[in-house]
């Protein structure tokens, strides 16, 4: 792809120049980038009921199992984005000297931005786990453990920093994913004084090289063990990816906004695409399933020719629909087996009238993405977004009271009229 386009010298220093005028809000945010966050998440949705799905529409399983038997791929997803995303908006800020007031402002940002909806599912989670085990009904996805140790290993967000995998671990389970983002938080303000002197001094065909050398451990285990999941694989699959986004990002800066690059990276952006697609039903067919992990090495790429283009699928991602679908990605990710879970367990307390192969079922499973995303609109739309805004004005110094002065007489405690003409 970079023999393909056009690229500067040295990266530019606006982030809104990272995308074009028709994929780039006022504010500098990449549209397609956010659009392609639904994706991500509902391909984690289905995954979940891929089961069910499977059983009420065996024709369609057949047809689609190789996307959705690989769902988890959206975590991965995920994670090159939060990479490419944080480098864009960061990298200046923090990669010159490392400070501590500006890691202070940005751990505080990035807890403002996935603590509230965590913290609320979590307890929510608490309350529907802890229901179960007190009247001593069936759980369909028990915990581990069930604990106060467990509470607050969970509520800190490092409850996956000492563990070999994720089963059963978290009491809301795509909560995992989140003590590894915030582990990966943690180290950005090392990373971007790394990523900035990369930038200054890497060719892009090095800078490429470098993201896919950050992949390649992840990739190469998980090739060699058959299963993403083998222990303490989870560091190097997420850390891989986030580092992966950044690098990306890099590249994305270096190529230069031309009509011609605006052409190649749309068509590039359907190749990798048609790439990630292909490479999941081709694992299928040839019976080597495990060669599936391999797509996430366009998963980068992807972003680039996103982040670079305005046309074809970027600017299908651009649309409204898509933005705020990538808006309430978050609530998504961890509402959706909130909704999933009290229908497992309902299958087994009412088998009669959750009965396989029946309409009632059928309408139930169809329904789980639209009734999660609605679920999630609320959580953004009253959660979410005053908790994260409510936080971020937490981390601002407080203003200073100005001091009431007498007209120059003595100060006797009596607040005195500012003249009309005296700016406030």
């Amino acid at each position: 792809m970079a023999s393909e386009l056009d690229v500067t010298v040295t990266p530019v220093s606006n982030r809104a120049e990272v995308g074009t005028s028709h994929n780039t809000s006022r504010a500098g945010e990449i549209l397609p980038l956010t659009g392609v966050r639904i994706i991500a998440a509902l391909w984690v949705v289905v995954f979940h009921i891929r089961g069910n799905l499977y059983v009420e529409f065996p024709e369609l399983g057949r047809i689609v199992s190789p996307i959705l038997n690989h769902g988890d791929l959206g975590v991965d997803l995920f994670f090159a984005l939060s990479g490419f995303v944080l480098t864009l908006n960061y990298v200046e800020k923090m990669g010159g000297r490392l400070n501590r007031r500006d890691t202070a402002r940005f751990l505080w940002a990035r807890l403002a931005r996935v603590w509230p909806v965590y913290f609320v599912t979590l307890n929510i989670a608490a309350l529907w786990h802890g229901w179960l085990l007190m009247r001593g009904g069936p759980d369909p996805v028990a915990p581990e453990e069930f604990s106060v140790l467990s509470y607050l290993r969970q509520l800190t967000m490092v409850v996956m920093w000492t563990e070999p995998d994720s089963e059963r671990l978290t009491w809301n389970g795509p909560a995992w994913s989140i003590s590894g983002e915030w582990l990966a938080y943690l180290l950005f303000p090392l990373f971007a004084l790394l990523l900035l002197r990369l930038a200054l001094v890497l060719r892009i065909r090095h800078l490429v090289m470098l993201g896919v050398m950050a992949l390649f451990p992840a990739v190469l285990l998980a090739l060699v063990s058959g299963t993403l999941y083998s222990p303490h694989l989870w560091v190097l699959r997420l850390l891989g990816s986030f580092v992966a986004g950044g690098i990306a990002c890099l590249v994305a800066r270096r190529v230069a906004r031309t009509r011609r690059n605006d052409t190649v990276t749309a068509w590039c952006s359907a190749g990798f695409t048609i790439g990630i697609v292909a490479i999941l039903y081709l694992a299928r067919l040839t019976g080597h399933e495990r060669y599936h992990v391999l797509a996430v090495f366009l998963f980068a790429p992807l972003l680039i020719a996103l982040a670079v283009s305005g046309r074809g699928l970027s600017r299908v991602l651009s649309t409204r629909p898509f933005v705020l679908g990538g808006y309430i990605s978050y609530s998504l990710y961890l509402v959706h087996m909130l909704l999933i879970e009290p229908i497992w367990w309902a299958q087994n307390v009412w088998p009669e009238v959750l009965a396989p192969q029946t309409v009632v079922t059928k309408l139930v499973f169809l329904s789980v993405p639209v009734v999660a995303c609605v679920a999630a609109y609320a959580m953004w739309r009253w959660v979410e977004e005053p908790a994260r805004k409510t936080m971020r004005a937490m981390s601002k110094p407080p203003a200073r009271p100005s001091p009431q002065l007498g007209n120059g007489a003595h100060d006797t405690g009596l607040d005195v009229p500012r003249p009309v003409h005296e700016p406030a």
